[in-house]
């Protein structure tokens, strides 16, 4: 199967109206062998070795947990308008609540546009399941998030030391030329082990290769190989150690790898706001820029994804958070103005930040250097 074959697979259910292929960044061609492409990761390894020794990276081996997210910010419930009930499993009454698939079908009949209309005929668009596919995502999303304020649990390491980590993971995700798909699960693996286990300073670094290497072989045809993060990390941890982890990681997280992230979520919205190809960058520039950031945590990911699309609309002036916006994303342009605003002042202060991983990496014209934007007026001006 080719790398163009992925490309399409990654797509199920996404394929995007403007027939770009879903979100920018993938992959394009055959892999070129990871040894080969790891040339100056000795350059990458130095530069976060000096970022957290300032930081005061690196022992403690107690275990911890905590208890699961709630957040304030959810989307909104879809209630049937008859306002009727329905039985639950246990026999107790229970509020009827319309699939999304049968909400999206009600407000086709007001005329709403169909943003699937263009891919009826293609079978990998799953355009008959697509809106149950993403009814599914909203409704595990809890389950899949952490708490915002999990770094409490650790004892050796703190939300800095974090940010350094996924800062220079984004770097050697480029560097090896992977799928967007990869980065987003790496982020979630490393923050839902986190949550769970107490790490010292000195193998907070191997989580994250760890975490790489599981989001790689998940979404990957062509993975890096275990020797390929040996190599990447300067030989600081063995193959057994990094193997070790793997195990480790996978037990505590229960062998749970499918979840939703707001790459699924964004590939979605892109469809509805109809978005180009400068669009797509910018509005993935702006989500990753919210990766290092611990505080942004308290968002979930598809209001992540939705205000990272909504601050993409006003930066170009392009679009507005309308009725077919509301009803995909489930978020009124309201509930969307607080991490809207937050996201706008990463990306305004994104160019002079000590953590420059994401703004180099789109201010590259292979990414249309949408890095270099300007944020738009009245978002994020507040701090």
């Amino acid at each position: 199967m080719g790398a163009g074959s992925r490309r399409a697979l990654g797509d199920i259910g996404n394929t995007n109206a403007t027939g770009q292929g879903g979100l920018p960044g993938g992959k394009g061609a055959v892999k070129e062998n990871a040894s080969e492409s790891l040339s100056d990761m000795s350059t990458l390894l130095n530069n976060f070795r000096e970022k957290t020794s300032r930081a005061g990276l690196g022992g403690v081996t107690k275990w911890g947990r905590t208890s699961q997210r709630t957040s304030q910010y959810k989307p909104r419930d879809i209630s049937n308008a008859t306002g009727g009930t329905m039985t639950t499993r246990t026999g107790e009454p229970a509020t009827k609540r319309e699939s999304y698939t049968e909400y999206i079908q009600g407000r086709a009949a007001k005329e709403m546009p169909d943003i699937d209309a263009l891919d009826r005929e293609n079978p990998l668009a799953v355009t008959e399941y697509v809106n149950d596919i993403f009814s599914y995502w909203f409704r595990v999303e809890p389950d899949t998030q952490v708490a915002s304020n999990y770094m409490g649990i650790q004892t050796d390491i703190n939300d800095k030391m974090r940010a350094i980590l996924i800062d220079w993971l984004v770097e050697v995700h480029l560097k090896f030329k992977l799928m967007p798909e990869t980065l987003f699960l790496t982020h979630n693996l490393i923050d839902r082990f986190l949550s769970k286990k107490v790490v010292t300073r000195k193998n907070l670094q191997l989580v994250g290769v760890t975490a790489m290497l599981l989001a790689s072989k998940y979404e990957e045809i062509w993975a890096p190989e275990v020797r390929d993060f040996v190599y990447i990390s300067d030989k600081a941890y063995t193959r057994e150690q990094i193997l070790s982890m793997e195990k480790d990681m996978l037990n505590t997280l229960g062998f749970h790898l499918t979840v939703p992230t707001p790459y699924q979520f964004m590939s979605r919205f892109f469809k509805a706001a109809n978005a180009d190809k400068q669009f797509q960058l910018l509005a993935s520039f702006i989500v990753e820029s919210s990766l290092p950031d611990y505080s942004m945590l308290k968002y979930p990911g598809s209001l992540l994804a939705a205000s990272a699309v909504y601050v993409a609309m006003k930066t170009l002036g392009k679009g507005e958070w309308n009725e077919v916006m509301e009803a995909h994303t489930r978020y009124t342009e309201a509930e969307i103005r607080p991490c809207a605003n937050a996201m706008a002042r990463l990306q305004r202060k994104s160019a002079s930040a000590s953590l420059s991983a994401v703004h180099k990496k789109y201010s590259n014209p292979k990414f249309m250097e949408v890095a270099r934007l300007p944020a738009p007026a009245g978002l994020g001006e507040d701090a």
